[in-house]
């Protein structure tokens, strides 16, 4: 995903953008200055933040053993960067609400609201299913 989200930094500065009249703009430098003033800076901050937390976990495996303090830094920046990563969700959201005032069919938008719903289910009974491998790994064959 990470590739996914470096590589968006790239397409966002090549996606036009309706302004408020509802006017499309394609121009790449309006473009390039209406991505810098919404999102590019939080793009940047979360993307950059996990560049940097796989060039830590590189440096501290070829290193070999690290100390303790540094594995609780890494464990902190490891923490603040699946934060930031929220964020995305905030523009995936956008994107959502961006696609269903593009469906004109009432039966397709509730097609995908289910559809949504669904996914969510199935994605929460992964993790509590992983949750629980993870409790019957932890205690062993006893």
């Amino acid at each position: 995903t990470l590739l996914f989200w470096t590589g968006d930094i790239v397409a966002s500065c090549n996606t036009g953008y309706y302004t408020r009249a509802g006017e499309v703009v394609l121009r790449r430098r309006a473009i390039l200055i209406h991505y810098a003033k919404t999102w590019l800076a939080p793009d940047v901050v979360i993307v950059t933040a996990d560049w940097a937390v796989i060039l830590a976990s590189l440096v501290s495996s070829a290193a070999g053993s690290a100390g303790f303090a540094r594995s609780a830094k890494l464990a902190r920046i490891t923490r603040v960067a699946r934060l930031l990563r929220l964020m995305r969700l905030v523009k995936l959201r956008k994107l959502s609400y961006m696609l269903q005032s593009l469906i004109d069919s009432e039966w397709l938008i509730l097609v995908a609201a289910v559809g949504k719903n669904l996914i969510s289910i199935v994605l929460l009974n992964h993790c509590l299913a992983c949750l629980w491998f993870g409790v019957g790994v932890s205690q062993g064959s006893e």
